[in-house]
C-alpha cells in the first residue's frame, strides 16, 4: 500500500468518525425524547482488490460507516399521570396515521404522547392520529375485527354521550320483623325504604316501599301478615299506591319466614317467578323481584329489626363524557358522568417478524418496509403482543454512559487517524526533498 493509500484510508476513517459524533450526538440530544430509538454506527471496512492468497494480497482501502436505529430494545416506562398517554410493555407498535380520514400514510409508533385535538382526534405530539376500531358496549368490534392496518379509523372522543336507559328490572328484598304483627297496645310505625329507578327519558324517580303490620287482637297469634304499598314520585298522586298487596309469611315448618302467598290489590304477582309488576307513573310497567313463594331469597319475615338485604336495578340517566382511561387490553374506556363507564375503541399493536428493519420517518415513527415484514395485528396481552399502559409513556432507549463512552473514544479514533494523516504528509514531505 502506497503512502496515498494510507492518506485515502486515513481520510475514510475521519468521516466513519465523524457519522459516529453525529449518531453520539443525536442519541445524547434525543435522550429525553419519548420513543426515540438509538442510532448505532456500523463499521465496515472496504477491500478494493484481492484474494488474500500467495500471489496477492487483499488491497484494504479504508473503512465505511452506516447508520442503523435499535428499533427492538425498548426504553424505560415512566409514568405520567396524563390519561390519553400510552406506553407499551412488551413487543408492539401503534398505528397510525398522517391524515385524520385515514386517508394518508399509516405508520407505527411506541411515541404515545396522544392528546385530543380541537376536533376531538387523539393525536401526538409528532403530528400522527392514533388508530383503532370502534367497539359496543361490551368490548366487542363493531363490524369485522380488522386484520389489516387499513381496517382500522382513527380514535375520536368527542361528544360522547350515554343515551338515557329507563328501568326495566328491580330487586327489592327485606326483612319484616316478625314480632310486628304480635298484639300491642301502640301500633308499630310502617317500615319504609326508597328506590331510584329511570323513567323512559332518564329522569331520575323514586320509588317508595311501605310495610304496614296486621296486628293481632288482644290475645290472638301474630297474623304474620302485612300490607305492602308501593308509592311512585312520578305519579299525579304520588300518595296514591301504583302497587298494593297483602303479604302472609309461613310461622313454622321448614318454610317459616318466607312468603306463604301474595294477594294484590293493585299491580299483579307471578308467583313462580316471584315478580310483583307494577305500572309507574311515567307508564312503564316495571317487574320487581320481591321472591318466589317459599323461597328465602325475597321479602322474608323473620326475628330482628326492618332491614333491607338486596335492592337493584338497571337503566341509567343521561351521561356525558367525563374522562378517558386505557385498559391493559387497549381498550380505551371513557367514564361518563352518569357512572357509566364503557369502552369506545380498541387498539391493536402491529408485530413484525425484524422491528429493527422499519424506516424511521420524522416525529419518534417508523415507515412499514420489506426488510421488516409483514405486520400482524393483536390485542395487547395476546400472541407475541405487549399490554398496553394508560397514563405512562415509554422514554428513549439511549444509555447516556454508553453514549459518553463512546464520544471519549471516537474522539481518540478521530485523533489517532489524524495523526495518521500528519506523519503521511511528512513522508512525503521526505520523498519531495529526495528528488531537488
Amino acid at each position: 500500500m502506497s503512502i496515498l493509500s494510507a492518506v485515502n484510508s486515513a481520510l475514510s476513517g475521519l468521516s466513519a468518525e465523524s457519522t459516529q459524533l453525529t449518531n453520539i450526538s443525536n442519541n445524547i440530544s434525543d435522550s429525553s425524547t419519548v420513543g426515540y430509538k438509538e442510532a448505532e454506527t456500523n463499521f465496515e471496512s472496504l477491500v478494493l482488490a484481492g484474494t488474500g492468497g500467495a500471489d496477492s494480497s487483499p488491497q484494504l482501502a479504508g473503512v465505511q460507516a452506516s447508520t442503523s436505529m435499535d428499533i427492538t430494545t425498548a426504553g424505560q416506562v415512566q409514568t405520567t399521570g396524563v390519561a390519553t398517554d400510552i406506553a407499551i410493555n412488551g413487543a408492539g407498535f401503534m398505528v397510525v396515521n398522517t391524515a385524520v380520514s385515514g386517508s394518508g400514510q399509516y405508520l407505527v409508533t411506541q411515541a404515545g404522547s396522544f392528546r385530543p385535538d380541537a376536533a376531538g382526534n387523539l393525536v401526538n405530539s409528532g403530528g400522527y392520529y392514533l388508530q383503532g376500531q370502534p367497539v359496543d358496549a361490551s368490548g366487542n368490534p363493531i363490524g369485522a375485527p380488522a386484520e389489516s392496518v387499513s381496517a382500522l379509523s382513527t380514535v375520536n372522543v368527542d361528544n360522547l354521550s350515554v343515551a338515557a336507559a329507563p328501568t326495566t328490572t328491580m330487586t327489592f328484598a327485606a326483612n319484616l320483623p316478625s314480632t310486628e304483627t304480635a298484639y300491642a297496645a301502640t301500633a308499630p310505625t310502617p317500615s319504609t325504604s326508597s328506590v331510584t329507578y329511570y323513567d323512559p327519558l332518564g329522569a331520575a324517580q323514586t320509588l317508595q316501599f311501605q310495610f304496614t303490620p296486621t296486628q293481632a287482637a288482644s290475645g290472638s297469634p301474630q297474623t304474620n301478615t302485612w300490607t305492602m304499598n308501593i308509592y311512585d314520585s312520578a305519579s299525579a298522586t304520588p300518595t296514591t299506591p301504583v302497587g298494593s298487596a297483602t303479604l302472609t309469611f309461613s310461622s313454622s315448618g321448614a318454610n317459616a319466614g318466607t312468603l306463604s302467598s301474595v294477594t294484590p290489590t293493585t299491580g299483579s304477582y307471578d308467583a313462580s317467578a316471584g315478580t310483583f309488576t307494577i305500572t309507574t307513573g311515567s307508564g312503564q310497567s316495571l317487574p320487581i323481584d320481591i321472591g318466589a313463594l317459599n323461597s328465602a331469597g325475597g321479602i322474608t319475615q323473620l326475628d330482628g329489626a326492618y332491614s333491607t338485604t338486596n335492592i337493584q336495578q338497571n337503566g341509567s340517566a343521561y351521561g356525558t363524557l367525563q374522562s378517558i382511561g386505557i385498559g391493559t387490553n387497549g381498550l380505551v374506556n371513557a367514564s361518563f358522568s352518569n357512572g357509566v363507564t364503557r369502552p369506545i375503541y380498541q387498539l391493536d399493536l402491529a408485530v413484525f417478524p425484524n422491528p429493527d428493519g422499519l424506516t424511521p420517518v420524522a416525529g419518534e415513527a417508523f415507515a412499514m418496509s420489506p426488510d421488516a415484514g409483514v405486520p400482524q395485528l393483536f390485542q395487547p396481552g395476546q400472541g407475541p403482543a405487549g399490554t398496553t399502559e394508560g397514563g405512562a409513556l415509554e422514554g428513549s432507549n439511549v444509555d447516556l454512559s454508553t453514549q459518553l463512552t463512546n464520544l471519549i473514544e471516537t474522539q481518540r479514533a478521530y485523533s489517532s487517524t489524524a495523526q495518521v494523516i500528519q506523519t503521511a504528509d511528512q513522508m512525503l514531505d521526505v520523498i519531495n526533498h529526495l528528488n531537488q
